[in-house]
């Protein structure tokens, strides 16, 4: 049987955590070394350190302190923000285990197999953003990219096959509706 595992995830802009409400209104939540190394008490076995899209315009480009992190973490580190083969070779040559790619795999498919190929398929995460979605009188859920702000029309289990066909070894499923309610899990 599959593991669904819960993996802490650090929304980081301009070098601070962030929190946000349904991927929106960010607030600062404190340095990303502070709040890394108080959840790493909690014994988790994976985690994700996550940009905001305003901090992906210029490129891709990691602060120290996360190779820092990743470079201390007793657990495996996946990044996001991942555009080419180019940007995941360089983060993972600098020490993350794994990569995860979102609005660019929506964007260019082959990306998901381009980094499958060459680091194995447990390199290659797909993150992917979903929403609920009213459409012609049914609620059904849907692909959102860049950040959250583009709905691509595509739904959820047909990019998730898509996704697995093409060398995707783990989803990082990012519920918007249900993100930063405190609401607990939307489990449906």
């Amino acid at each position: 049987m599959l593991t669904k595992r819960i993996i802490p995830c650090l929304d980081v802009d301009r070098g601070r955590v962030v929190k946000g409400y349904k991927f929106f209104d960010h607030v600062d939540a404190g340095d990303p070394v502070e709040q890394a190394s108080a959840i790493s008490r909690m014994e988790r076995t994976n985690w994700s350190f996550m940009t905001s899209p305003p901090a992906m315009r210029g490129g891709i480009s990691w602060p120290i302190w996360s190779l820092k992190w990743s470079n201390s973490a007793s657990c495996p580190v996946r990044r996001r923000g991942i555009r080419t083969l180019e940007d995941a070779t360089r983060l993972i040559q600098a020490g993350a285990e794994k990569v995860s790619v979102n609005s660019a795999a929506v964007q260019n498919p082959r990306l998901i197999t381009e980094i499958a190929r060459k680091f194995g398929s447990q390199a290659a995460v797909l993150g992917l953003d979903a929403n609920r979605v009213q459409r012609d009188g049914t609620e059904h859920w849907e692909v959102f990219i860049n950040g959250g702000r583009v709905n691509t029309g595509i739904k959820v289990m047909d990019w998730v096959e898509q996704a697995q066909s093409l060398g995707a070894g783990e989803i990082v499923l990012n519920v918007m509706n249900a993100d930063g309610t405190k609401e607990g899990y939307d489990v449906e």
